[in-house]
């Protein structure tokens, strides 16, 4: 196995006469607006570019009468947007333009609601879109003022407003109105050169890791793919070197690569060593290694390369993609014996050796075991007892306590995936003793571990202590979406449904850096699934007999505007609820937490995709619940007949009342949506991802709305998220209760012509039949089904486990 890997067939491409890639140690330089404009202007030759005012700055007079002579620009025109082009303030600008849209039709609609097409001019809207947003709300607002804007006039200048609008929305990290920013992209085919693609990819780059990235770049990868744009090497170290790259992002940079007959150069080749290691495609990040060890990159071979140090580092990137331990073991001991081979025949033969030096052969180093360490802690083959005596007899050669940390975190996170958790106590007592030395990671893990051990509460100390400043320097933790999203699932896990979404409702006040993402909402939606569990007999027996409509229902009415809570009041009410033993009731804000958690999403989703309101859905049900299967045929097909004439549930759709057809493209019959909370919160770094929906589909099928199933995934269609297998299982698992009829009455209307064919075609016509969920996943599907339906209280009959902490230990 280990000789294979180093055997496959190395591609070494054909170099181009002009090659980008050179063997540079700097990253790529931040793009900034002005930066944009400079360099656009290298490439763009439109006439009206040179109207364009960078950050305010008038245009020379020169250039301005050129301009205006050669751009069949009216000189009434630039004096009406003048103005407009040299306010430095973003929101001034912002001001002006709706005055004038407001005068020249008058109207006052404000500039996100349906903007009249093609009245500001192009280089009027770039001038306005590269001043600097100070806040997300003149960034959203911006954003729909470019996606607005009509281009057929100049469509060279398209891409430029979009990248422009692009860059506070990363910068901001607005991950929702960035995607429909990308969307547009990724659809102006007839617009786009080589530099476009180049630019939008050097910004996206600069984002911080997101799985919300992830898709974005694959978007538009493939767009460069499918057009054969050339790229450089800069900008695909750029996209390698993000943290929210993927294997499959990686993959597509090799095709365009080998498309173009491009040879990456050292710097590239090491980072895709990293990003396909820790990726887990072990052979794709073998012939880049070999590559490495063998000099077969472009450009010069610096001569640091073969040191020890150098080859160290790559081995230990190059070591994350082992996931069988046993693997890692004999691969490790395969580099000893030839290291200790090639020296032992340099020194007889008296020349130095041309192999790349390795770890002596005397033992490896500590980065290299934590390496083996962290492969057998994935390991769930590994037994319990064999992990903790690897442990155990590896960190003796440690040194300084940061490694002996960074093990002990390695072995505590094994151990919570295995439900080990009288293990865990001993060594996160340990670990609490040096909690001044965590990183961010290993804080994360801590906050995990107390809750599981039945803490929360000395985990929320433990929070509290990493967000106070230290006393002489900032800490290494920061308390990041990671962490809070960590606490959530663990409170989950051990039954408290009331503290995640007490944590939700105040969280601007308890960790003001911190704001939800995709994963975070995916955890509400499955807590509100889970809170069903928690509800009282009375609601769970009428359940039962299909008499739901009988629970008292508020109608939602707009919270009144309430004086913004404090970070000490709202960690003395989580600290209160913490230590509360009352079991938690299954309701949110007064109301069943599934009825809050469906309005929320849909606000949401389409508050920030304002489209997915007209989005349709491609089939429709035959009965409301699966509960009501026992119906006659008639009745179902009379159901179905009245369910086709009106696109969605009961009581107006399950995501809020005006859910269904007939919103149109700005939302609901009542108005437009925003992605706004109820308290006035904004959702704008919540993207669209594949856990999320999956989430959204258990929640629609257990709250009776399993028919808003196929409409769910025609918004997934729409905003270009690739569905799993898993997730199309479950899909198809929930709709065969409510689409599939009597035998009689799917006899008559023959095979495949049911609405659970129909969905299932239109699945293999939008993911492909290869794609499509197997046996498996359908298996894994139904007993994951079956397991929630029969289980009884969430976080019950779990075994306490005594934790001895002290006071300085527990962050009290």
């Amino acid at each position: 196995m280990l000789w294979r890997s180093l055997r496959i067939p190395r591609f070494v491409p054909l170099l181009r006469v002009r090659s980008y890639a050179r063997n540079h140690h700097d990253g790529p330089t931040r793009t900034t607006a002005d930066a944009l404009l400079a360099s656009y202007r290298k490439h763009c030759s439109n006439p009206a570019f040179a109207l364009v005012h960078a950050s305010g700055v008038p245009v020379s007079p020169q250039l301005l009468e050129q301009a205006l002579r050669s751009s069949a620009t009216l000189q009434h025109e630039y004096d009406e947007w003048e103005p407009v082009a040299t306010e430095p303030s973003l929101a001034r600008a912002l001001s002006r333009a709706q005055s004038l849209l407001a005068s020249k039709h008058a109207t006052s609609q404000p500039l996100p609601s349906d903007l009249p097409r093609s009245d500001i001019p192009t280089w009027a809207l770039a001038s306005l879109l590269s001043n600097s947003p100070e806040t997300k709300t003149e960034a959203f607002v911006a954003h729909r003022l470019a996606l607005a804007h009509h281009v057929a006039a100049s469509r060279e200048l398209a891409p430029l407003i979009l990248v422009l609008a692009a860059l506070p929305l990363i910068r901001l990290r607005m991950y929702a109105p960035l995607l429909g920013v990308v969307l547009r992209f990724v659809r102006s085919t007839k617009e786009l050169e080589n530099y476009h693609v180049a630019l939008f990819l050097r910004a996206l780059a600069q984002a911080d890791p997101a799985p919300e990235i992830e898709p974005m770049f694959a978007l538009i990868l493939q767009l460069a793919l499918d057009h054969d744009m050339e790229l450089s090497g800069s900008t695909y170290l750029a996209v390698v070197n993000n943290r929210a790259a993927s294997r499959a992002v990686g993959h597509l940079i090799e095709l365009h690569m080998q498309k173009l007959c491009f040879a990456p150069n050292l710097a590239l080749t090491r980072s895709l060593v990293r990003l396909f290691a820790e990726n887990g495609s072990r052979k794709t990040a073998a012939r880049y290694w070999h590559r490495i060890r063998q000099g077969e990159f472009y450009g010069q071979v610096p001569p640091y390369i073969w040191s020890e140090q150098f080859q160290s580092s790559t081995l230990d990137d190059y070591l994350k993609s082992f996931k069988d331990t046993k693997k890692a073991n004999y691969y490790v001991r395969y580099l000893l014996k030839i290291t200790a081979q090639s020296n032992q025949d340099a020194n007889a033969y008296g020349v130095l050796p041309m192999r790349p030096l390795l770890p002596s052969s005397d033992g490896l180093s500590p980065r290299a075991w934590l390496k083996v360490l962290s492969t057998a802690a994935v390991d769930r083959r590994m037994p319990t007892d064999r992990l903790l005596a690897l442990y155990r007899q590896g960190r003796q050669g440690l040194i300084g306590p940061v490694h002996a940390l960074v093990a002990r975190f390695l072995v505590i996170k094994s151990l919570l995936r295995r439900w080990e958790l009288n293990e865990v106590a001993p060594l996160l007592t340990e670990a609490l003793t040096q909690k001044d030395l965590f990183d961010t990671t290993q804080l994360t893990v801590a906050i995990e571990a107390l809750t599981m051990l039945d803490r929360p509460d000395v985990a929320l100390h433990l929070l509290q202590h990493f967000h106070q400043p230290g006393p002489t320097l900032p800490h290494l933790a920061q308390i990041d979406v990671r962490t809070v999203n960590t606490f959530m699932i663990a409170l989950l896990r051990i039954g408290r449904p009331d503290a995640v979404f007490y944590i939700w409702d105040t969280l601007p006040a308890l960790f003001p850096a911190v704001e939800p993402d995709s994963v975070s909402l995916a955890i509400l939606l499955k807590t509100a699934r889970f809170a069903r569990k928690c509800e009282g007999a009375l609601q769970v027996a009428l359940a039962d007999f299909g008499l739901r409509h009988l629970l008292p229902r508020r109608r939602h009415r707009p919270a009144p505007a309430a004086d913004p809570l404090s970070r000490k009041n709202a960690m003395d009410g989580l600290e209160r609820l913490l230590g509360d033993g009352a079991p938690a009731t299954g309701f949110w804000r007064g109301e069943r937490a599934g009825v809050v958690a469906l309005r929320l999403v849909w606000r949401v989703l389409v508050g920030n995709w304002p489209t997915l309101a007209a989005v349709r859905s491609p089939v429709h049900a035959v009965r409301r619940n699966a509960a009501s299967q026992a119906l006659a045929p008639v009745a179902d097909f009379l159901h179905s007949a009245s369910l086709s004439s009106r696109d969605g549930a009961a009581d107006g759709g399950p995501f809020g009342p005006g859910s269904g057809s007939g919103g149109g493209e700005g939302g609901t019959r009542s108005g437009p949506v925003v992605p706004v909370d109820e308290d006035g919160r904004t959702y704008f770094g919540i993207g669209p991802h594949d856990v999320m929906f999956r989430a959204l589909l258990d929640l629609l099928a257990d709250e009776d709305c399993a028919g808003q199933i196929p409409r769910v995934l025609a918004w997934m269609r729409h905003l270009r998220v690739r569905p799993s297998r898993e997730t199309l299982a479950v899909a198809l698992v929930y709709w065969g209760e409510v689409s599939l009829g009597g035998p009689l009455i799917e006899r008559w209307k023959g095979e495949g012509r049911s609405g659970y064919g129909r969905l299932e075609k239109w699945m293999s016509r939008w993911v492909g039949r290869r794609n499509m969920p197997r046996r498996e996943e359908t298996q894994r599907a139904l007993s994951r089904v079956k397991w929630f339906r029969e289980m009884g209280r969430y976080g019950e009959g779990r075994e306490k486990v005594e934790l001895q902490l002290n006071e300085d230990a527990s962050g009290s």
